[in-house]
């Protein structure tokens, strides 16, 4: 038993190196839980409005002659306290999880984590940096990203947060057409 001990004990250390400065962890069983705060670039708590579109792949187990596995992604939004504190529970049936995080006038932050053995609570603080261009950053690359799960019924995204997201997008055009 003792050598299973540190067998676990050097997994959790081997994995750990591989993570930016930006995450920290908890050691654990497998990966339950991702908490953090959003930030602005300079550190401090992000003032204006935030949400988070969080894609869970779900692994098919479909791989076709010389290809990788199929994964059926899952969608869903999040929207972390006032405070920028957010906790997303990762699906124990899912194999990833993916972070996109968006405020307006912001450049999107991702972050993508891959369930780890040993690895059992993730902490991620994500910083968003002001957007200098915002006007070609929505609509090169933030609006075509969002209205993909507004169009494709794949992400199963529920009603309510589709229609959330389109509200956020007009509001978003109706912002960068009254500064021309």
């Amino acid at each position: 038993m003792r050598s299973f001990h540190l067998f676990f004990l050097f997994i959790t250390l081997f994995f750990g190196g591989c993570y930016p400065e930006s995450l920290n962890y908890k050691p654990g069983w497998g990966t339950r839980f991702i908490e953090g705060t959003l930030l602005e670039d300079s550190g401090k708590v992000l003032k204006s409005k935030f949400f988070i579109v969080v894609l869970e792949y779900y692994s098919q187990f479909i791989q076709f002659d010389k290809e990788f596995p199929f994964y059926a992604p899952r969608t869903r939004l999040i929207f972390p306290q006032e405070n920028g504190q957010f906790r997303i529970i990762f699906d124990l049936q899912a194999s990833a999880i993916e972070l996109v995080f968006f405020s307006s006038g912001y450049e999107m932050e991702r972050f993508r984590f891959k369930r780890q053995i040993g690895i059992g609570e993730l902490r991620y603080d994500a910083r968003l940096s002001k957007s200098k261009i915002w006007r070609n950053e929505f609509l090169l690359r933030v609006s075509p990203f969002l209205e993909n799960f507004i169009l494709e019924q794949r992400y199963k995204m529920p009603d309510s947060q589709q229609l959330f997201l389109g509200d956020w997008l007009d509001s978003e055009r109706e912002k960068i057409t009254d500064i021309r």
